[in-house]
Order: C-alpha cells, then sequence, then structure tokens
C-alpha cells in the first residue's frame, strides 16, 4: 500500500510541476499587459486657496522729530541708519538765552517768596478761628433747616394720608348723595304723576257733573288718589331733606379736601423754601470750608492774597522757564531707525521743520488691495503671509477697509508683519499671499491624478485588479491637492500616475499605496497539501 501511495505522490508531483511551467509562461504573458499605478486613498481634510496681492510696506510706528524752538545746532549724536532708545539725545540747540530766562524766573521767584514770609503773621491764627466758628455756624443752620423739612415732610405725609382719607369720604358721602338724589327725585317723580292723577280726576268729575252724569265712582278714585298724595307729600319732603343733608356733607368734605390741598400747598411751599435755604447754606459751606481747607494747606498765608498770587506767578514763570529750557534738548520720542537726519552742527534749525525721521521696524505694517469679494472674507485676524527677494513673513490682518477707492474701486487692507526687521524697507512692494478660499471636512485627491474631459472630471481607481474610470465633482482645487464632492470615498483606490495602459476595464497591478509597498496577504495552505504532506513524509 505504501508502495502505491509513493507513486501517486510522483505522478501528482511531476504533474504538478508541468502544470506549473505552463501556467507561469501564461502569467509572465499576463502581468506584461498589466499597468504598473501607484495608487492613494482620499484622506478628509480641509483645502484652501491663496491669492497674491502686490502690498506696500511701511513701519508700524514712523515719527517726524521738529523742534519747538529756532536756533544753532551745538551736538548732532545720531545719523542715518544708527539705531536709537526712545529718550536718547538726539541733538542740542544753543539755549543761552533760554538758561538766563530761567535765571531770571528764579530771582523772580525768590523775591515773591520774600514778600510772603514778611507778610506772616498772627492774621492767619484769627482768620482761622473766624472760619472754623462760621463753618460751625452754618453747620448748626443746615441741621437746624434739615430737622425742619424733615418735620414738613411728615407733615406733608399726615396730609396726603387725610387727603386720601378724606377723597375715600367724599366717595361715599357723594355715592350716599347720588342715592338719596335718586330717592327724591323718584318720589317726587312720584308725587307729580299722583297730583296730575288728582286734577285728572276733578276735571273729569266736573265735566261728568256738567253733563249729569253719575261720578261716584270717579269721586272714590279721587279720594283715593288724593291719599296717595297726602301719602307722597311727607316722604318727598323727607327725602328733599336727606338728599340736602347729604349734599351739604358732599359739600362739607370738598371744603375739607380743598383746606388739606391748601396745607398741602403751603407745606410744599415751605419745603421749596427750606431747601433753598438749605442750598445757599450748603453752598456757603462748601465755600467755607474750601476756603478754610486752602488755608489750612498753603505754604503762605492767604491773608495776603496779593503775595501769593506774585509766589503763584513766578513758579509759573519758573516752569515756563524750564520747559523753554527743555525745547532746546530734541530726545528720540520712540525707539527705532533713524531714516533721515535733517540737521548738521553750527547750522540753523527752524522750529517746525523735521529734524530727524525714525521708524520702529520691529513691526511692520504691508497694505494691500482687494477687490469687495475678497473684501468680504478676509477678516481682522486672519493669517497672512508676505515675500520679499524670496524670503517669506508671516503676519497677521489688522485691518480691513469698509470703503473702495474712487479710482481703483478696491478695499484697502492693512496687516501686519513682525521679525523683518531690515529685510523689508520703508516703501517697498512686496507680495501678500492671503487666503480667499477654504473648503473643510473635504475629500482630498493629489491634483495630478484629475483628468477632465468635455468639462467633465474624473479619475481612475483600481477596483478588484481592474482600472475602473469614475466620474468625480470637483470642488476647489490648489496647485497640488483637489476636493472632491462626489465620486469617490474613503476607500476609494485612485491611480495616482500616468501610465500609457491607463484605460477603463484594463488590468493593473499596485505597486504602491500613499507611496508604501501594498500589503500581501500569504495564502492560506490548501487542504489537499496539508493532507498530502504527512503521507509525503510517510513516503519519504
Amino acid at each position: 500500500m505504501n508502495g502505491k501511495r509513493c507513486v501517486l505522490l510522483g505522478m501528482t508531483a511531476i504533474l504538478g510541476m508541468t502544470a506549473t511551467a505552463c501556467s507561469g509562461s501564461s502569467e509572465e504573458t499576463e502581468e506584461a499587459e498589466k499597468a504598473a499605478v501607484d495608487v492613494v486613498t482620499p484622506e478628509r481634510g480641509s483645502l484652501s486657496t491663496d491669492t497674491v496681492y502686490m502690498g506696500t510696506a511701511a513701519p508700524q510706528q514712523q515719527v517726524y522729530v521738529t523742534p519747538m524752538v529756532s536756533g544753532t545746532v551745538t551736538e548732532v549724536n545720531f545719523q542715518v541708519g544708527d539705531t536709537v532708545q526712545e529718550g536718547d539725545l538726539l541733538f542740542r540747540i544753543d539755549d543761552e538765552a533760554a538758561q538766563l530766562q530761567l535765571a531770571s524766573a528764579e530771582a523772580a521767584y525768590h523775591s515773591a517768596e520774600a514778600g510772603v514770609q514778611a507778610a506772616t503773621g498772627g492774621a492767619r491764627d484769627l482768620q482761622n478761628y473766624q472760619t472754623e466758628q462760621s463753618i460751625q455756624q452754618l453747620r448748626d443752620s443746615m441741621n437746624d433747616v434739615d430737622e425742619s423739612i424733615d418735620e414738613m415732610e411728615s407733615n406733608l405725609g399726615d396730609l396726603r394720608d387725610a387727603g386720601g382719607q378724606l377723597s375715600s369720604a367724599k366717595n361715599a358721602a357723594q355715592a350716599a348723595a347720588d342715592q338719596a338724589g335718586t330717592e327724591y327725585y323718584t318720589l317726587q317723580s312720584e308725587l307729580g304723576a299722583a297730583e296730575g292723577n288728582v286734577d285728572n280726576l276733578k276735571k273729569q268729575i266736573e265735566e261728568g257733573q256738567q253733563l249729569g252724569e253719575d261720578v261716584s265712582a270717579l269721586e272714590t278714585q279721587l279720594v283715593s288718589a288724593q291719599d296717595v298724595v297726602t301719602q307722597l307729600q311727607p316722604k318727598v319732603a323727607e327725602s328733599k331733606t336727606a338728599f340736602d343733608q347729604a349734599q351739604a356733607a358732599v359739600t362739607q368734605i370738598d371744603g375739607q379736601i380743598a383746606a388739606n390741598e391748601s396745607a398741602k400747598t403751603q407745606l410744599k411751599s415751605g419745603i421749596d423754601t427750606a431747601e433753598d435755604s438749605r442750598e445757599t447754606i450748603n453752598e456757603n459751606l462748601a465755600t467755607a470750608e474750601q476756603s478754610y481747607a486752602i488755608t489750612q494747606n498753603e505754604v503762605y498765608p492767604d491773608t495776603d492774597a496779593t503775595y501769593a498770587a506774585q509766589l503763584e506767578s513766578a513758579a509759573v514763570g519758573i516752569d515756563s522757564a524750564q520747559m523753554q529750557l527743555e525745547y532746546y534738548t530734541v530726545e528720540a520720542p520712540i525707539s527705532g531707525v533713524i531714516e533721515s537726519v535733517s540737521v548738521e552742527e553750527d547750522q540753523m534749525v527752524s522750529a517746525g521743520s523735521a529734524a530727524y525721521v525714525i521708524s520702529n521696524k520691529e513691526s511692520m505694517t504691508v497694505t494691500f488691495q482687494v477687490t469687495e469679494e475678497a473684501k468680504n472674507v478676509l477678516a481682522a485676524g486672519d493669517p497672512v503671509t508676505v515675500e520679499r527677494n524670496g524670503d517669506t513673513y508671516e503676519g497677521t490682518i489688522t485691518e480691513v477697509g469698509t470703503m473702495a477707492n474712487a479710482q481703483t474701486h478696491l478695499f484697502a487692507v492693512k496687516a501686519s508683519v513682525s521679525g523683518a526687521s531690515d529685510k523689508i524697507p520703508n516703501g517697498v512692494t512686496v507680495k501678500v499671499y492671503a487666503t480667499t478660499h477654504e473648503e473643510e471636512n473635504k475629500l482630498i485627491i493629489p491634483y495630478d491624478a484629475l483628468y477632465f474631459s468635455a468639462g467633465s472630471a474624473y479619475v481612475y481607481c483600481v477596483e478588484d485588479g481592474t482600472i475602473v474610470r469614475t466620474p468625480v465633482t470637483v470642488g476647489l482645487m490648489s496647485d497640488t491637492q483637489a476636493a472632491i464632492e462626489e465620486g469617490l470615498s474613503e476607500d476609494s483606490q485612485v491611480v495616482g500616475n500616468w501610465s500609457s495602459r491607463l484605460r477603463d476595464g484594463a488590468p493593473a497591478e499596485v505597486v504602491s499605496v500613499n507611496g508604501e509597498p501594498p500589503v500581501t496577504e500569504e495564502p492560506e495552505e490548501s487542504a489537499e497539501t496539508a493532507e498530502t504532506a504527512p503521507a509525503e513524509e510517510e513516503a519519504e
């Protein structure tokens, strides 16, 4: 049995080798026809495009240093290109006249000071005492007025409460009067009707008697009607009395209300007068306290206002002379680089003329012009890239103009650029790259993988070893990438290289995936091989 198995295995091995040889020849021919392709899988991300603008650079801070006085320059310390710090002495102007003016002002001050000292005496203590007494009297008067106002306001509150009560009482009295009036006029109307009925019956009886008719029934009705009149008359009188009393009560309350309003008016007038008096006292008190404070805090006695005024005037004269003297020493108002110098030693300089131009180039401002469409996209804080002579610098938009230029119809945009130093001189033209379009969360593929035909875009994908021409909808594109709106998924294998064998339906051999060799799965051991292997070992 073992011998048969050995023969069978030998024949199988020979047939397998023959089949392998034939198959290898066929596969080599097939591999030669396959297109070798590099594939990429779309990645989800963002894509933006930059627009290039031409801008003009200028220091973010630049000052023109102009002297406040004219004169001969005696010292010049910095020239064009030098770097200065804020407060550095740029140049001096001959200050001899200013020094004399300061000495004269100081002499005038000392003279005034001596006059004030000479006028000092006991008058200051007396004036302080009198002022303190006056202040205390004003405070007492203020307290009295405050108490009076509080009392009047309290009384006014009582009157207002009483007014509310009187108003309620009047409403009740008026309601009673209205009701009494209604009853009175109703009874009066009934009495009038009854009296009219009596008169009518009397007339009918008289006419019947003249005609000789029996009027006994009418006479009976007349008696009843007269009884009604007799009963109504005292009721009407009583109702009239009640009505008059009710109206009198209303009139009385009206008088009380009027008296209350008059009292309130008087109190309000009294309060207004007291508040006016209080305001006057308060103003006088404030004036007295302010005068007292000045008296207490001044070095020189204010009993001699003339000397104090002279001393103050002399002090102002010194300050003015000192300020004038400082004008002859011109310092750098900012730190930066000297751009221009227009003064020379021993030469005249005129007040108001620009002597130095200093630029702080730690941060440059680049101004460029954009269309309205770009203006609506750009915003303060957006990043930009500035390029000059091959060097690039990062910047940030600081201002987006809102008014178009009348000639160009463009909008000015300013960006701040740091770190450029002297590599971007003042006034030069630079390129500005600003992001004007951006799409987020899109499938991104290399631009070179796109093909276009009759205005439509497509790519080649590899599916099950076959090239498939796949139409796509393209969104934003840059020089190197394209955003795909429709047609691909994150698992798509997009052909990234060109080959003459690229065509729909052609076989493909994937050489790389995203730049890496493709991962190949080792073939699983067949069942036949697994079963044969032990037999072979056994045969051996």
